[in-house]
């Protein structure tokens, strides 16, 4: 009896052992298949990493569709244009200092008004403003006496002389709003026939709203020489006034000058006489014989 009770014990004990270790081989088996990631169901593919699907394919005859790895498609990403820039931002903005307002001058469709230039009668009395104008020059002195004088509609032309020296000056250009011309002084002495001694000077001058060509010369009467003529662009020749030892010229032009008029051709300077000669005038060079201001 008491063998059979034990017997009976033993059998309970060990029913009740396999039945734990049953149930922790069941436990284990699913923590390992739940580090997997997989369900029971799975069949474990060799060489796959935590969450790593493999990249060689499963060599099973049915491979079951989980084991394929599904890619989550992402959101198409904008196209961008390889010239395209980020616009900048405030501080980005590079600093420009807004420009001045330009002003327009001339109205659409009107005819532009040019400004008409400002008259002023030449001086009244021609001796005492040429003297004024000569003090800031090495020349004669206060005590120059007129030697030859030329005088026309735009103005005077004066040669003063002292003992010393001789100078050529002119009141016309006075009419521009300033001053006369003043030929660079020179020494007494024997007048030269070279192309330099007959140079002329070449202004602009206003009469009555209106613009004219206006030249002048003068200088000391070569020996031999009779007449000396200029002949100007606008086809008119004009003989210079001769006076003792000097010569002294100025001509206008007939016809107003127009803005971008250049000249249709060089002046030409005709010497009578003795030792007589031709010669034309080189633009620039021998057209601007005045130390007062520009041509």
């Amino acid at each position: 009896m008491m063998e059979q009770v034990r017997n009976g014990r033993v059998a309970r004990i060990l029913i009740s052992g396999l039945a734990v270790a049953a149930v922790a081989g069941v436990a284990i088996a699913g923590t390992a298949m739940a580090r997997n990631g997989q369900s029971s169901t799975d069949t474990t593919v060799a060489g796959g990493g935590p969450a790593t699907p493999s990249a060689e394919p499963s060599t099973a005859s049915t491979p079951s569709p989980s084991l394929e790895p599904t890619a989550t498609p992402s959101a198409p990403s904008p196209r961008v244009s390889p010239t395209a820039k980020p616009p900048a931002t405030p501080s980005e903005q590079p600093s420009v200092a807004p420009s001045a307002p330009r002003q327009i001058l001339q109205t659409p469709g009107v005819k532009p008004v040019v400004p008409t230039p400002k008259v002023q009668e030449p001086p009244a009395d021609p001796v005492a403003a040429c003297k004024g104008w000569l003090k800031d020059v090495d020349g004669p002195g206060s005590s120059a006496k007129v030697v030859a004088r030329l005088d026309g509609a735009p103005g005077s032309v004066l040669i003063l002389a002292d003992s010393k020296y001789w100078a050529g000056c002119d009141t016309a250009y006075a009419r521009h709003g300033g001053d006369g011309s003043i030929r660079q002084p020179a020494k007494l002495g024997t007048a030269s026939t070279s192309t330099d001694a007959f140079a002329v000077a070449n202004n602009l001058i206003p009469i009555k709203g209106k613009e004219y060509e206006y030249y002048w010369a003068a200088g000391l009467l070569p020996a031999g020489i009779t007449t000396i003529a200029y002949t100007f662009p606008d086809g008119k020749t004009t003989n210079a006034v001769i006076k003792g030892g000097y010569w002294v010229m100025q001509h206008q032009t007939a016809t107003p000058w127009k803005e971008g008029t250049a000249p249709a051709g060089q002046i030409k300077v005709t010497l009578t006489g003795k030792n007589g000669k031709t010669f034309k005038l080189v633009w620039g060079e021998q057209t601007c014989a005045q130390i007062s201001h520009g041509c």
